[in-house]
């Protein structure tokens, strides 16, 4: 039998649904319905049982947007990656599939949004846009100018990687000084005085990133600790790279 949409399940009606339709097939206000799609007041059982029959028998699925206006959250996440233009290193892509797994199993959306010059819009979009509920920020440098914005916007964010001053964010790191310093001399330890430090791009070292930066220091501290001959050179983010710069070296 066709309905008043035009159609024998709401799957393929050209007329989209909407709660007032809803509402006037469970003989409820538009409120109750929105009071059950949002879970913001309690309904009883019977008329929740009816209003959820009516949802599954039009096939209502509420739009994005409509949700967010009623649950006061996009469900969506903000991941800032590396510029587009850039390749990402398999440790990167791994970290980006592990944030994407993990959203996942918590129902939330990813919002991926390149940065670095080519991406200044798209990252703007999410903030002034409030397009996401948080924000998960990859590569920090140590002076950063995207930690001030979300700072400044009042959006709750995390880094991987940490500025300079991090006391007043949050962040996950690696210990990079250290674990160069305990590297350095686990090889004088082996009596190898020669030592050389392969570090990221130069273009990475010049702009602050943060790990390039702390690796060089453990590595001058530990040098200069060990009365050790130390090089430390910059190479691109692949193996024939670091190849080639070994054999340089």
């Amino acid at each position: 039998m066709m309905s008043r949409y035009g159609c024998r399940t709401a799957t393929y009606c050209e007329e989209r649904v909407n709660i007032g339709d809803i509402a006037r097939r469970a003989g409820v206000s538009r409120s109750t319905v929105s009071y059950v799609l949002s879970g913001k007041r309690p309904v009883s059982a019977a008329t929740r049982e009816r209003i959820q029959q009516v949802i599954a028998e039009l096939d209502y699925r509420p739009s994005a947007t409509a949700r967010a206006l009623a649950e006061g959250r996009t469900r969506a996440l903000g991941l800032v990656i590396p510029p587009a233009r850039q390749r990402l290193t398999d440790m990167q892509l791994s970290f980006v599939a592990s944030v994407l797994e993990a959203a996942g199993r918590h129902d939330l959306d990813v919002l991926l949004s390149p940065s670095g010059t080519d991406g200044e819009r798209s990252f703007e979009r999410i903030v002034s846009g409030r397009r996401v509920d948080g924000v998960i920020l990859m590569e920090i440098r140590l002076d950063d100018a995207r930690v001030t914005r979300l700072q400044a916007s009042g959006l709750p964010f995390v880094t991987i990687g940490r500025i300079a001053h991090p006391s007043a964010t949050t962040w996950v790191d690696v210990d990079y000084e250290g674990l160069i310093r305990r590297c350095v001399q686990h090889l004088a330890d082996l009596g190898h005085r020669r030592i050389a430090l392969l570090n990221r791009p130069a273009e990475l070292l010049a702009t602050g990133y943060g790990p390039a930066r702390r690796a060089l220091a453990g590595f001058t501290a530990a040098i200069e600790e060990n009365g050790l001959s130390g090089e430390a050179v910059c190479c691109p983010d692949d193996r024939a790279a670091a190849g080639e710069q070994l054999h340089l070296l």
